[in-house]
């Protein structure tokens, strides 16, 4: 009997739909080389971001809007001063000149000295722990903890409204870290931050993703597992092309976004150049819709900018044209695949954060049901809060502090797993894009020795 094949209008849907690759991806981006380069990338960008916050005393915690700066330095002065009167103390001499990490620090020792004597009851405690968790809420947050606050809530926003099929409020969440989060920071005033510090997150994706979307096309293409070092060398050994490929549209929008500031300071400010301005604003109107168009693609087609260069071993420019002209060649695949992709991280993330959560909590439980101190206190996947237990003798916050490390570390590696999730999957996309576009099978990909876009071997000199 002949197989039965679905065909709507000369569209063959089995071979042209071949999202379940996409969901394949997902299994193979677990693979150890992967999640060591995330790990790496995910290791870089925290402590860039650390020794920045540390070094540059700037405070963002109004960064989201959730409140104003001048509500926040009222509510500062509130938990300051009801940390200097807690306990029963008398506000300290200069208590009104402290920092709220000053009044931490202080009410810490007094909580000590209060446990120290003895007889403790409940609603001390629970007065203890209300206005440490209050200075905690207002305490002063750089410019990358901000930004990582920011990012963290959002992306568990569409996690859970993915959950729930809630398609809207995924693209929302999505909008924020993208394309919201930039902006707060430039109107913030964090100019340097944005600057220097978004060039390290790019070149840091460009490097680690690279050498992750080269794993990938490599396994599915030939089923060779790189390994890290041979990934990184391949993407190191093109990273101009993979900056260019990334941040060449934004340095073009950047260039006429300028260009359209300059207009209207000279053209439509200064009298008399005024009805020359008023005859080219439609130039301008010109020029702003460019800049909308390309600023939309560039968003929807990054997933293939970086993939287009590992895979087929061009540069900048062309992995550019390709991720457009795959794009609007074909928009509603795009946006199906796109989709996938989405929903494939979704599910894979919450795969992972359960096996993190579970290692955490199963291994703290057991160790801590034979342990006869203080050492595991805080460790497993939920904390309550973030007040720190005091009365610890010496081994037990040592031993503590390095539970805390290896704990930190099985999180940064489900952190990572993410930009490990998305490059696989991306790699995925830009094949099976290239495929439906121009009809070039998934498993041909550039390799050294092969000249650009053919698999003619280069001629020997």
């Amino acid at each position: 009997m002949r197989e039965q094949k679905t065909i709507v209008d000369g569209v063959e849907f089995g071979t042209i739909f071949q999202f379940q690759r996409i969901f394949g991806a997902i299994s193979s981006s677990m693979h150890p080389a992967r999640l060591f380069v995330a790990f790496g990338m995910v290791l870089v960008l925290l402590a860039a971001g650390s020794i920045w916050d540390s070094v540059s005393n700037v405070d963002a915690t109004t960064l989201d809007g959730s409140i104003i700066q001048e509500d926040l330095e009222q509510a500062r002065a509130f938990s300051i001063a009801q940390a200097a009167t807690s306990l029963g103390h008398v506000a300290p001499e200069g208590s009104d000149t402290w920092s709220v990490e000053d009044a931490q620090i202080y009410l810490l020792e007094a909580w000590k000295d209060f446990t120290f004597e003895g007889g403790v009851i409940e609603k001390e405690r629970i007065e203890f722990e209300r206005v440490y968790l209050e200075l905690e809420s207002v305490r002063v947050r750089g410019p990358f903890e901000a930004s990582a606050t920011y990012v963290a809530t959002n992306w568990n926003a569409i996690v859970d409204a993915g959950l729930r099929a809630d398609a809207v409020n995924m693209w929302q969440g999505v909008v924020a870290i993208v394309w919201e989060l930039p902006i707060l920071l430039w109107k913030g005033g964090y100019h340097s931050f944005i600057s220097l510090y978004g060039f390290l997150l790019i070149y840091v994706l460009c490097i680690g993703g690279g050498a992750i979307a080269r794993m990938q096309v490599c396994w599915h293409s030939r089923n060779e597992r790189l390994s890290m070092a041979e990934a990184l060398d391949f993407a190191l050994s093109r990273w101009r092309q993979l900056l260019t490929a990334v941040c060449a549209p934004v340095m073009f929008v950047a260039a006429i976004t300028i260009f359209l500031l300059l207009m209207g300071l000279v053209l439509l400010s200064i009298p008399w150049l005024n009805f020359i301005g008023g005859l080219l604003y439609g130039v301008a109107l010109l020029l702003g819709f460019l800049v909308a168009i390309i600023a939309v693609a560039y968003a929807a087609c990054f997933p293939m900018l970086i993939p287009s260069v590992v895979t087929e071993g061009c540069g900048g420019e062309e992995s550019i044209q390709r991720s457009f002209a795959y794009l609007f060649s074909n928009v509603i695949r795009y946006l199906g695949y796109l989709i996938v992709l989405v929903v494939s991280l979704v599910l894979g993330y919450l795969v992972i954060r359960l096996l993190t959560h579970l290692t955490l909590d199963i291994t703290a439980n057991l160790v801590g049901a034979g342990t006869l101190n203080n050492s595991l206190s805080g460790a497993g996947a939920v904390q309550n809060n973030s007040i720190p237990i005091m009365g610890l003798a010496w081994y037990e916050s040592g031993a503590g502090f390095l539970v805390q490390l290896w704990e930190t570390i099985v999180r940064d590696l489900m952190i990572g797993w993410v930009f490990s999730g998305f490059f696989s999957t991306s790699a995925m996309l830009y094949l099976l894009m290239r495929k439906a576009c121009d009809g070039q099978n998934t498993r041909t990909i550039w390799s050294r020795g092969i000249i650009q876009g053919t698999n003619v071997p280069e001629p020997n000199d």
